[in-house]
């Protein structure tokens, strides 16, 4: 199924952008150039979640791992162009599924683990698969009711121990219950590939779900290699690095950041989830890992804590990307003085790449709020895709292009990286998301740096705004001050609805141990920062935890309602 206009195609196919290369073309280069080095390794505490042994498979490993996964979905009846629905923690079947599909043509269709009959039922419907694979369990979770009634010859395959479902499929061995009217069917062997198109759907991923409704993000393999290169550049990426993937392979971050990363490198994938921060530096030291990928808050809380450090040897980290939610120069700086590169990262399952490294910017205030201005005609990038993408910033009401320094407005941009549009939208839908010359409204709120045009700075997204008395507060701007806030280990604002000035401010904190954090002493750090009065807080809440989404985004919805509960 292609998913981009034939004009679209020829136009980037002959710009260079698109071509006939699929992930599975680039994992079999991978397997014939690498062959019995390490090519995956499984979270060291599968066992805790998942109830089996970590695994480690060198490419020829993975290669018959893959080969096997592909010859049962083919007996099972899936064929090219079917979707086939994944919720899987980061291990390494997960991979394998992923490159069964890529082989096959079957669109693979990957949600969250933490996903639930809510959230299900609509993808279900919406995208109809024609089988499932999950695991037979999630640490304390029963994964496997929500699939029990999953339809008629819709097979559901099993990662993990075996599941006590007769008519489930395990996943590593098959299952002598398959369909009489499947047996004998066409075997996929390893010398046998579908004809399977670079312009075809590869996969459906879904928004975070902070906005509504989860929405179906179809990407082909050129959509996916083409957002590689914004964070193989930037984070200097090389060949046969270790590449250590702390996020669900279920987004932007994982799947066009790590995992196509790791196709290119031809490298070794580490695998972690769910996160935990000692078992993340645990694995960055024992792994002697040179790259990888972490939330800002994450960042943060470890540079708070120096005995990290000491325990944990992570001389070989080269750099680490960042994203999701604003950085601070205090992150940067105080991981540059470690020796390793903060690279900032902004992106969005619809294609949205942005990408600022050190080959960017050396200043650490600089990289920690300011992000290239990718195909500005004035301005020159060595990240490849300042040539293939194009941004402009448009008033909010979509008039008119702000090209004045300081001016806010909405990001749009247009690239071969950029999806086509969501799964199942109608047409009125479709022409809102795009403008007259096709960029793509990205609902991030932007505006050209007033001191360096090459730059954009990041001012929030439309719900991270704050309405004080008509005007406009940047949650995020706040975020990213807090952050510096040596008494918190994490702290967020949101906006209070008051009958008065509309909103007011509130904050949330998660006190380091054995500090006391209140409004008071939220606001007299504020002030040292001399911001403007009106931006202070009104409210405090100490809580245990941010709530953040699967991709480390707040959850700035959820923080009102915990206010609510505080009776504010």
């Amino acid at each position: 199924m292609r998913l981009a206009s034939p004009e679209k195609i020829k136009l980037y196919r002959d710009a260079g952008w698109w071509g006939n290369d699929t992930l599975y073309d680039l994992f079999v280069r991978g397997v014939k150039a690498r062959g019995g080095a390490l090519a995956a390794v499984d979270p060291s505490d599968r066992m805790d979640f998942l109830g089996d042994t970590p695994r480690r498979l060198t490419w020829i490993g993975l290669e018959s791992e893959v080969e096997h996964f592909a010859r049962m979905f083919t007996d099972y009846g899936l064929v090219r162009g079917d979707r086939l629905l994944t919720q899987l923690p980061n291990v390494i079947e997960g991979l394998g599924v992923y490159l069964a599909c890529a082989k096959l043509g079957i669109i693979i269709s990957p949600v969250p683990v933490q996903y639930q009959a809510f959230e299900l039922d609509k993808i279900i419907d919406s995208i109809r698969p024609s089988g499932y694979v999950i695991t037979s369990r999630f640490k304390d979770r029963d994964i496997e009711k929500y699939y029990k009634g999953a339809g008629e010859g819709q097979p559901v395959f099993t990662a993990g121990p075996k599941s006590i479902h007769r008519e489930f499929v395990d996943l590593s061995e098959g299952n002598v219950s398959m369909p009489e009217r499947l047996k004998g069917a066409q075997v996929c062997g390893s010398g046998f590939r579908h004809s399977v198109d670079a312009d075809d759907c590869f996969s459906i991923t879904w928004t975070s779900g902070t906005t509504g409704t989860p929405k179906g993000v179809p990407r082909s393999h050129n959509h996916w290699l083409s957002v590689a290169p914004v964070t193989y550049d930037a984070m200097s990426i090389q060949e046969h690095d270790i590449l250590l993937n702390p996020f669900p392979m279920t987004n932007m971050a994982a799947i066009g950041g790590m995992f196509v990363s790791w196709l290119i490198s031809q490298g070794t994938l580490i695998l972690h989830h769910p996160f935990d921060v000692a078992l993340f530096l645990g694995q960055l030291a024992s792994e002697n890992v040179d790259a990888t990928i972490a939330a800002p808050a994450v960042l943060t809380a470890i540079l708070k804590n120096p005995n990290f450090f000491k325990e944990f040897d992570l001389s070989c980290l080269r750099v680490v990307g960042s994203g999701s939610a604003p950085l601070s120069e205090y992150m940067v700086k105080g991981w540059q003085e470690r020796g390793v590169e903060i690279v900032n990262l902004f992106g969005s399952n619809e294609g949205v790449s942005l990408a600022t490294g050190p080959e960017e910017s050396r200043d650490p205030a600089q990289r920690a709020t300011r992000f290239p201005r990718f195909g500005y005609e004035h301005a020159s990038f060595s990240n490849r895709m300042h040539l293939s993408m194009k941004t402009k910033i448009v008033s909010q009401d979509g008039e008119r292009v702000i090209d004045t320094p300081g001016t806010v407005g909405e990001l749009l941009v247009m690239g071969p990286a950029v999806f086509e549009g969501y799964w199942g939208e109608s047409a009125q839908e479709h022409a809102s998301l795009f403008d007259q010359d096709g960029f793509f409204r990205t609902g991030d709120l932007f505006m050209v740096d007033p001191v360096d045009e090459k730059f954009i700075y990041f001012y929030g997204r439309s719900k991270d705004i704050i309405i004080r008395g008509g005007i406009n507060i940047s949650a995020v701007e706040l975020d990213m001050l807090l952050s510096e806030y040596p008494k918190v280990l994490d702290a967020a604002v949101f906006g209070i609805s008051d009958d008065i000035m509309g909103e007011r401010v509130g904050v949330a904190v998660v006190p380091v141990p054995g500090e006391t954090v209140d409004l008071q002493s939220v606001k007299k750090f504020l002030e040292s920062k001399q911001i403007a009065i009106y931006k202070l807080p009104e409210h405090c809440i100490n809580v245990d935890e941010i709530p953040r989404n699967a991709m480390g985004k707040v959850v700035r919805s959820t923080l009102k309602m915990m206010a609510d509960e505080h009776t504010l």
